[in-house]
């Protein structure tokens, strides 16, 4: 199966960054595209993918098995969906791992994605258009993953023995959750992701010509 990697830093410590991805509302709700149908257990949930590329919309409906090991801080998630409107098959395992940067403030997601997909959508798993696509996911999810953090992460803590009771009201008033940015749309931005098909293709031309 062909295989793709990306990865991204969140400006969180690991493990708060380790217990919102296993909080899989939360995290569906970072992905572009992507909606919670059903989750009958930590580790099984029904789901769907819509991702639109100009005129082509795909829209996957399917189930996902999840596993997760705290102790090496790494995930699989193994899915599977189908597009009845392109007749379209999807497969994909996708890995994770949570690594701690910056002396323990700040985590950086490695992400390897091994996937099939067969039907009249195959055509877009050549030409470096699924690559693309995935970036930019990629790039959004973390974009939102931080945003998510920031509303979520506990306040700063403030030295209330010398601020006195007026300090306390304006803590507890800092610490109020702020309404969540919504999502992203789902339609993603066809320029881009050329712009990044061509920019993989030169950066493989260049590396051919001059060996590295």
């Amino acid at each position: 199966m062909p295989e793709l990697k990306q990865n991204f830093s969140v400006n969180h410590p690991r493990a708060l960054v380790w217990e919102r991805f296993q909080d899989l509302p939360d995290v569906v709700q970072c992905i572009p595209g992507a909606s919670l149908t059903e989750q009958s257990s930590p580790t099984r949930a029904k789901g769907r993918m819509t991702v639109k590329l100009g005129p082509v919309k795909a829209d996957f409906g399917g189930e996902v098995d999840i596993e997760a090991d705290e102790s090496s801080y790494t995930g699989k998630i193994i899915g599977t969906g189908i597009d009845k409107s392109h007749a379209s098959r999807a497969k994909g395992n996708v890995v994770y791992t949570l690594v701690e940067t910056r002396g323990g403030t700040a985590t950086d997601v490695e992400v390897a994605v091994d996937y099939t997909l067969s039907g009249s959508l195959a055509q877009f798993a050549r030409g470096g258009i699924v690559e693309a696509v995935a970036e930019q996911i990629c790039r959004e999810f973390a974009r939102n993953l931080e945003d998510q953090l920031n509303v979520t992460a506990p306040a700063a803590e403030a030295d209330v023995a010398t601020i006195g009771s007026a300090g306390e009201a304006a803590v507890a008033a800092a610490a109020q959750p702020t309404p969540r940015r919504p999502a992203p749309p789902n339609e993603l931005n066809m320029i881009k992701i050329m712009m990044a098909v061509i920019r993989s293709k030169f950066r493989k031309m260049t590396a051919a010509v001059t060996g590295r």
